[in-house]
């Protein structure tokens, strides 16, 4: 997935149909306040590789903070096609499952799993009016790395998905601000603790992730 975001900024900023100038550049950063949610599904294997509990929970959510900062190159007066980055990991609370794992052999502990969603990047393209409102699409990608206690050691791993938004950018001479609302919607994501079989294994699903972000940003046009 990175290998095609790349191939994408590198043609939108270094091709001879989309040539452009310093003056076409604007670079920016932002704060993000949103609410992500999923269904997640975890399956318990026993030491002969019986399924023994399931837990399910729909409609988790988590609210986090975060920063990005963005580049974009303008097409023309109205249309520009940019690239935003999240520095910062977005955390997930840890979710814990009651004496359903097992440590050295010293009987039931409880299993706990939290997740890191870390770098992730998004192209997009952004339409402007004449008075400031715009629209944008895009298209994110993110890798997901699981971090667990009592479950042995979750394999990390990625997804994709859409962002759309609406926004108004004010003009302030040197600087703008924008104030904007995104929706962001990824593919399931599937994970486990690495056994080769089902003995003593555990699976996660995470379906319907969703997400709701407020975004405030401060952008600079050469």
């Amino acid at each position: 997935m990175k290998k095609i975001i790349a191939t994408i900024v590198a043609l939108v900023f270094s091709t001879s149909a989309y040539a452009v100038t310093l003056s076409d550049i604007s670079v920016g950063a932002s704060i993000n306040h949103g609410i992500y949610g999923g269904n997640g599904k975890e399956e318990n294997f026993d030491h002969v590789g019986t399924l023994a509990t399931t837990t399910k929970k729909d409609g988790a959510a988590f609210v986090d903070t975060y920063a990005t900062i963005f580049v974009e190159a303008a097409l023309n007066e109205n249309i520009s096609l940019g690239i935003s980055y999240a520095p910062e990991a977005i955390d997930t609370p840890q979710n814990i499952n009651s004496a359903e794992g097992e440590k050295n052999g010293a009987g039931h502990v409880d299993i706990k799993v939290s997740a890191e969603f870390e770098d992730l990047t998004t192209v997009y393209a952004l339409v402007k009016s004449d008075i400031g409102v715009f629209a944008k699409v895009g298209y994110s990608q993110m890798d997901i790395n699981v971090a667990s206690e009592n479950a042995g050691t979750y394999k990390d791993t990625d997804t994709d998905g859409i962002e759309v938004a609406i926004g108004y950018e004010h003009d302030m001479g040197e600087f703008g601000v924008r104030a904007e609302l995104a929706y962001h919607s990824f593919d399931d994501v599937k994970a486990d603790n690495g056994k080769s079989s089902d003995v003593d294994a555990n699976k996660i699903t995470v379906s319907n992730m969703e997400g709701a972000t407020a975004r405030i940003s401060l952008v600079k046009t050469f």
